[in-house]
């Protein structure tokens, strides 16, 4: 039963089972759209122009001010009622834009005169004259196209009717007009209206869907446009943030690093020296085995900064490429890792954040994961580079406070980009890093 309700679902999915119910759908929802707004667009209208009007002329005498305030607060109450209205009848989303906020300590004159500061306020104001003006045009328009369309099954009616019921004398018709003979005159006039009305008809949706995105535009412009660019100012103010975090742990971390591991060695290895001297002129066999235990730290030494140089600005990245960078941190991997990166044009800062995400994830991984294979992806997907890491280990990661995916997260999103993390437990982990080039 289940494979058979299946199968009649592919073979006949709803979405192409009733294409002239969604037409005629959607130009019904612009008809009740175009009519409530026309509606409410003339009393916005009147009410708007009235206190601003009235506002403006009367402010030198500061008596204006608070009817000023009065009609952009009006104008917000309709803007608030259109958002609601393209929602619930076109499907339309109009955030609003957090308002201006008042400043601390600000007294009851500035408060009550705050809302004219406010640059969404005013245009609030312009939607409703502009958009009044606009539901004046494209709702007659759009009523105009719908009985056009009508008319070609009611034109050809109405004409058949009156032929019955109208005198010859008083049913003149386009055939008349036109001069053509009696017996054709009325073949003619339901020809003519099934030609106009099928004009109508056929053009008639794409015309609906034109207007509708109009109202939409205008809408999200002068209503929404403000939200966007407070979304874009907070990403910013938050990849800032994350950025700075960032790299505060990095330094800290780094200092750490350094502390613990080669600036202990080349301490360790100074004072060697200076007892291999001491020892030189009375034990020169001691004094070899110091050295040779000197040259043994330094060595590791070498390696340590090495390896803390990765996760700054590896010279391989610099000087052969991202692809070549990431072959290189697969073969030094504890883990066995595979790479399919091919070659991409990617800004600097793109692809030293892709190196960081997969050196710190490789690391994690041999330190946690308990893995067998690792796969590395990267690829560009429109505008934004994309990294993914697969491991087969025993899953179980979580971004936690202070750990190492935290501070993939906020290196990530210091380039404003998005980092998430698939970890159930006994399936292994996938760590994905979206950044977008134009950040």
């Amino acid at each position: 039963m289940t494979t058979m309700s299946m199968a009649q679902t592919v073979d006949s999915p709803p979405a192409q089972r009733w294409p002239v119910g969604r037409w005629a759908a959607r130009i019904g929802r612009f008809l009740a759209y175009g009519l409530i707004a026309l509606l409410l667009g003339a009393i916005g209208f009147s009410l708007v122009i009235a206190l601003l009007s009235a506002g403006a002329s009367t402010v030198v005498v500061w008596v204006g001010l608070p009817i000023l305030v009065l009609g952009v607060l009006t104008a917000r109450g309709f803007a608030m009622a259109e958002r609601a209205l393209q929602s619930s009848i076109l499907g339309t989303e109009l955030p609003t834009p957090d308002p201006k906020p008042v400043p601390s300590g600000a007294g009851w004159m500035r408060r009550l005169l705050h809302p004219l500061t406010d640059p969404q306020r005013w245009l609030d104001s312009l939607w409703v004259l502009v958009n009044f003006l606009l539901v004046l045009v494209t709702f007659p328009l759009a009523l105009a196209w719908t009985v056009g369309s009508i008319a070609i099954i009611g034109g050809p009616a109405a004409t058949l009717i009156l032929e019955q019921v109208l005198p010859d004398s008083q049913n003149n018709g386009l055939g008349e007009l036109l001069g053509v003979p009696a017996a054709l005159e009325l073949p003619v006039d339901i020809g003519l209206q099934v030609l106009a009305g099928l004009l109508f008809l056929l053009t008639v949706g794409p015309v609906v869907r034109g207007l509708t995105a109009l109202h939409q535009g205008v809408a999200r412009g002068l209503l929404s446009s403000r939200y966007e660019e407070q979304q874009r100012l907070a990403r910013t103010e938050e990849s800032r943030a994350a950025g700075r975090s960032a790299e505060s742990t990095a330094l800290r971390r780094l200092e750490r690093d350094l502390h613990d591991g080669p600036q202990q060695r080349l301490v360790r290895a100074s004072m060697d020296l200076a007892r291999a001297e001491a020892l030189a002129a009375k034990d020169p066999e001691r004094a070899m085995t110091v050295l040779r235990e000197t040259r043994e730290q330094l060595g590791a030494t070498l390696d340590d900064l090495r390896r803390l140089s990765r996760g700054i600005a590896p010279p391989i990245l610099v000087d052969r490429g991202l692809t070549a960078a990431l072959a290189e941190l697969a073969a030094i991997s504890p883990i066995p890792a595979t790479v399919d990166s091919p070659e991409l044009e990617l800004p600097e800062h793109v692809e030293i954040g892709i190196y960081y995400v997969v050196s710190e994830s490789l690391a994690n991984a041999a330190k946690h994961s308990g893995a067998e294979q690792i796969h590395i992806e990267v690829d560009r997907i429109g505008d934004d580079a994309r990294v993914r890491i697969d491991d087969d280990g025993r899953g179980g990661a979580e971004l936690r406070t202070g750990g190492g995916l935290a501070g993939l997260a906020g290196r990530v999103a210091s380039l404003e980009g998005r980092f998430t993390v698939d970890s159930p437990a006994g399936h292994g982990t996938r760590i994905e890093a979206v950044l977008p080039c134009a950040s």
